[in-house]
This record gives structure tokens, sequence and C-alpha cells, in this order.
């Protein structure tokens, strides 16, 4: 059995108090087990994301390649599934899709988006900014002949 401790031990986080505080008060607009299991569930993916990463060798500062770089890039269907929930939920929907992603009312997230909380996580949504419409072009669909 491993402690959180442990957990974040091996996601990166320091032991020190201020480090450990820095990492919980993301978490602190959650009640009781509900911010218990946000928690973890971060600390979760980040220990995954450390598991998963290509190895390296250079220890320059900057060589890694950076968070947002080892991430798959979207499919349409995950653009298209955050333009929905995006007109759907109006100019908060990210902070209303982060709730729901922590285990919050209204549930309302379905199996792509909430794939892309296990495979992208809560801060890489802060990033994200939807495609301009003509942006998205499905592969599926062929180019017309000119």
């Amino acid at each position: 059995m491993t402690t959180i401790g442990d957990l974040e031990r091996k996601a990166g986080i320091a032991t020190s108090t201020e480090e450990r505080t820095a990492f919980w008060t993301r978490f602190r607009h959650l009640k009781g087990e509900h911010r218990l299991r946000a928690g973890v569930a971060e600390l979760l993916r980040l220990v995954a994301e450390k598991e998963n990463a290509t190895g390296d060798t250079d220890s320059t500062p900057g060589a890694a390649q950076s968070k947002r770089e080892r991430l798959p890039p979207l499919t349409v269907e995950q653009h298209r599934a955050l333009q929905a929930y995006a007109a759907k939920h109006g100019r908060r929907w990210k902070s209303i899709l982060n709730i729901v992603w922590m285990g919050a009312a209204p549930y309302d997230d379905g199996g792509i988006l909430r794939g892309l909380r296990n495979s992208h996580g809560p801060s890489w949504l802060v990033a994200y900014r939807l495609p301009k419409p003509g942006d998205l072009v499905d592969p599926d669909l062929e180019a017309p002949d000119l």
C-alpha cells in the first residue's frame, strides 16, 4: 500500500511544508473526501507522467521537452467535444469542467472529456485554447478535387 507521502515524493513534490501546501492548496475549493480524491488523482497522474517521460540524458536546463510537447495532440473529436462543452456552459466553461473533473456536479463530462482528464490532466485545461471555427479539418473527409 502506498501512502500520500510516497505518492508526493514519486510525483516530484518536495517534502517541505511549503511545497506540499502549494500542491494541496489547488484543491481547497473541494470539501472532505472530494479534496483528497482529487489530490490523489493528480498525484497519480503526475507519477504516471514522470514514469512515461522520455529518458532524456541531457541534464542542461531546458533540455527536456516541455510538458505540453509530451502530451499527445488532440483529435478532431476531442476538440469538438470541448467546443460543445464550451457552448453549453458559456465563458466559465473551463472552471466548470475542472470542477466536474474533480468529482463535483453537474457530472456532464462524457467519455471523451473524461478521457482528456485522464490523458492530459486538469493543469493542461488552463492553457488550452479553443480552435477558431474554420481551423478544424476532419481527416475522414477527402479534399475536393480542383
